[in-house]
């Protein structure tokens, strides 16, 4: 997924998960906040096995939306079987009755929660359950979308299109809205003969009906998980492609069709690299499409890539990134699915690692790195939460960004040839494609094709928000400074990580480039030169994620909340690095801004005692907020950290 600050009812921080806002600027989200529940992630006694979905857009913008929905959910039980069945819809859509095979039963519908009765359900059976509902969809989620049914440019044709990462699906659709659960699909929708329907998986054919009215039948034979699955319609300019026998196909308003040509235009270039970069197209037999919607950013829908209006503007060097993200989410995302939030990362940091290949493989070394020190931040990502499981899930830029740069160190680490190795036998793992993935998976595949064990790589990456603390040190071994010995220290107290450095040596005319791998916190080599010594340089090219001497700490610092969970007040202790003006914002879990405090000019802390800001478990209204877990974000002039704080009552 790629999300622009050009959508103008993102919230603040979307804007920042798109790297559009430098660290540590705000903007005030709107006074929204989104509906109901994060759905349950455990198996809930059923492993879903199909959706069959028929949805008929009964109305469209400028009419208020309504669609009316039929769902068919083929579930198998586990063991031990469930007494209730528990799918996931908000209440925005009324179930008007649930048929448990060809009988109607009683279902109880409230908040997120569709619940049915199944007293006589039995481990490994399975059973087809029918929904009927109706509604208007409303805007869901972290990211406040969901379907999203709009006009274009507040005047045009309606237009259709969804955002369901991470758990929005379940506001269109019942399903259990979890990725670690993949289902067959089919879907057919009804909406006005004027518009094209474009849907995840392979088209079977259209239906002309009366009034004016056309169906489009769409199957797909591939697991997808509920977030992936896609919906874009409008009345569009239609073109395809051959490519090496595979239809790709592309759908644009008619205002936009010239920049979407340009943005499209490389993607069979970009399909070729990709297989060879990471086994075959994933989804051969059934196509692969690009549409646009009224949105501010992009999303990987399986099989059919749901692309912005602000996708499509940007200039085109930036416009081909977003085209190559969300084709490379087919491998690492779609088919190779994270069996849990926590390791999202795996979608987006792989994608995002996959624009600077494509950057390097069409502009050369220089803009690889170019683009990688893009993605770096002054603050390293410390303050930003754990990268193996972050919070919140979405928004967070870190997980493209800092995810990307932890790939970086993995390639720097094992040396291209064993790197390009673990991306092509991960992504065409037979164990995995289709299924799932998480950080043990990966882990493996890249610990066998770098023939060593690399937990002790990913952990600190993963597992801490620490960044290594890179010294450097010199010292001839013969007379005439020709023969030198170089060592890298790693200062910081904890954790260690397992690290290759860069190092250059420069002697008269001669360079020297090296890379010292560190297996302890003291790294040496010795080099012997045909001429005297000049300078030994640490990671001349930025190619190393550390700090050292000249790399400014972090403004701003702060310890976890106390105590956590709380049930009043919860204390925040940070340290400043210099005297500065400090605020503080909480947010929940949907986005929405609590409480803003104005903590005024503050002096720096250096290694002394910490500030201390105390809040009080209450909303800008003074009243209590709910029980819940919050996000803590304190502010400098130019920094920010942010911590995890959960109030019961």
């Amino acid at each position: 997924m790629r999300i622009f600050l050009l959508c103008l009812l993102v919230v603040a921080a979307v804007a920042a998960h798109a790297g559009w806002v430098a660290p540590g600027a705000k903007t005030e989200p709107p006074e929204v906040s989104w509906p109901g529940r994060i759905p349950a992630a455990d198996s809930r006694g059923i492993d879903v096995l199909r959706y069959e979905l028929t949805i008929d857009l009964v109305a469209l913008p400028p009419q208020t939306p309504w669609i009316e929905g039929t769902a068919v959910v083929r579930v198998r039980y586990l063991d031990p079987a469930p007494d209730v069945l528990r799918l996931d819809l908000v209440d925005d859509l009324t179930v008007s009755e649930v048929r448990r095979g060809l009988s109607s039963t009683p279902f109880i519908q409230t908040g997120d929660s569709l619940t049915v009765n199944v007293p006589l359900a039995s481990p490994g059976n399975r059973e087809t359950f029918t929904i009927t509902y109706a509604g208007s969809p409303p805007r869901h989620g972290p990211l406040y979308a969901g379907l999203l049914l709009r006009q274009r440019d507040n005047a045009g044709p309606p237009t259709v299109g969804n955002v369901s990462q991470p758990y929005s699906s379940h506001g269109w659709f019942p399903c259990k809205d979890h990725p670690g659960d993949k289902a067959t699909l089919a879907m057919t929708v009804t909406a006005a003969d004027t518009l094209t329907v474009s849907a995840t998986g392979r088209l079977l054919g259209t239906d002309d009906l009366p009034g004016g009215r056309r169906t489009w039948r769409w199957d797909s034979e591939f697991p997808v998980a509920t977030y992936l699955v896609g919906l874009l319609v409008s009345e569009y300019e239609t073109w395809s492609e051959d490519c090496v026998g595979f239809p790709l196909v592309f759908h644009a308003f008619s205002e936009h069709v010239d920049a979407a040509r340009v943005t499209y235009a490389p993607t069979c270039d970009m399909m070729k690299w990709l297989e060879d970069l990471a086994g075959p197209f994933p989804f051969i037999g059934e196509k692969y499409a690009q549409a646009e919607f009224a949105w501010g950013g992009a999303m990987e829908n399986q099989t059919v890539t749901a692309f912005g209006q602000a996708s499509l503007t940007l200039p085109e060097r930036s416009a081909h990134l977003v085209t190559v993200h969300e084709l490379a989410h087919h491998w690492f995302g779609n088919s190779l699915t994270p069996r849990d939030w926590r390791d999202i990362w795996l979608n987006e940091g792989f994608a995002r690692y996959v624009e600077l290949l494509w950057r390097e493989h069409t502009e050369g070394a220089e803009a690889y790195r170019d683009y990688l020190h893009l993605l770096n931040r002054d603050d390293l990502f410390v303050g930003d939460g754990l990268l193996g499981d972050p919070d919140p899930v979405l928004p967070n830029s870190m997980v493209y960004d800092k995810g990307a740069w932890v790939v970086h160190m993995l390639r720097l680490h094992v040396g291209d040839a064993a790197f390009f190795r673990f991306l092509h036998d991960y992504a065409t793992d037979h164990d995995l494609t289709y299924q799932h993935t998480d950080r043990q998976a990966m882990t493996d595949a890249a610990s066998i094709a770098a023939g060593e064990d690399l937990a002790p790589f990913f952990a600190p990456w993963l597992d801490t928000e620490a960044v290594p603390e890179l010294g450097l040190r010199w010292r001839p071994l013969a007379a005439d400074d020709r023969r030198i010995l170089v060592e890298v220290v790693q200062h910081q107290e904890s954790p260690f990580f397992p690290l290759t450095v860069p190092v250059r040596v420069h002697a008269g005319l001669e360079v020297v480039d090296l890379k010292l791998r560190m297996d302890d916190r003291i790294a040496g080599i010795e080099v012997a030169t045909t001429a005297p010594v000049d300078s030994v340089l640490l990671d001349p090219d930025d190619l190393v994620l550390n700090r050292t001497a000249l790399t400014p700490a972090p403004r701003i610092l702060a310890a976890q909340p106390r105590p956590n969970p709380s049930v009043g007040a919860t204390h925040l202790s940070f340290w400043l690095a210099g005297a500065d003006r400090v605020s503080a914002d909480v947010y929940d879990m949907g986005g929405r801004l609590v409480y803003r405090a104005d903590l005024g000019a503050l002096p720096a802390t250096g290694e002394g005692a910490p500030h201390v800001w105390t809040w009080q478990g209450n909303g800008r209204d003074d009243r209590r907020a709910p029980a819940g877990v919050y996000w803590l974000v304190l502010y400098t002039s130019d920094d920010r950290t942010v911590r995890k704080a959960t109030l019961v009552r």
